[in-house]
Order: C-alpha cells, then sequence, then structure tokens
C-alpha cells in the first residue's frame, strides 16, 4: 500500500502523487460509497489517500483510505 495526493479529480478517476512524484491514476474502491459517505465525491483534490497499485499495470491504483482532513472550504 502507498500513500499519496490526490492532485487531480476527473469523474470516477483520480490523479494521485505518490512521494516519489510518480503518478498513478486510481479509482475508488466501492466500500466508501457503503459507509453512508453521503457526498456525491467524497473524494477532492489535496486529499491525502492510501492506495494500491493494481497488478500488471505500472500507473493505475485503487483508492483504500481517505485520510481525514484538516481543513476545507466549505
Amino acid at each position: 500500500m502507498l500513500s499519496g495526493k490526490v492532485i487531480k479529480s476527473t469523474g470516477s478517476w483520480y490523479t494521485v502523487a505518490a512521494p516519489d512524484n510518480q503518478r498513478y491514476e486510481c479509482r475508488l474502491k466501492g466500500k466508501f460509497r457503503m459507509k453512508g459517505i453521503r457526498t456525491t465525491n467524497p473524494i477532492a483534490v489535496g486529499d491525502e489517500v492510501d492506495f494500491v497499485p493494481e497488478e500488471g499495470k505500472d500507473d493505475s491504483g485503487v483508492i483504500v483510505n481517505i485520510h481525514e482532513r484538516s481543513n476545507y472550504i466549505i
């Protein structure tokens, strides 16, 4: 599992920058929709996330955890 920051959000795909500056195109694991998160898009640009790279694909992954935000704009 790797951690990174969301730098771009396009529909259901998110570009995540890992600490080594490698970028991954990630999608959101379905469990977040089941957790009762009511927003249509639970991830915003700037969020810190944990993701698992997909096997056989160099630059894609699945977001498995969203870190708590330290600040936000309503």
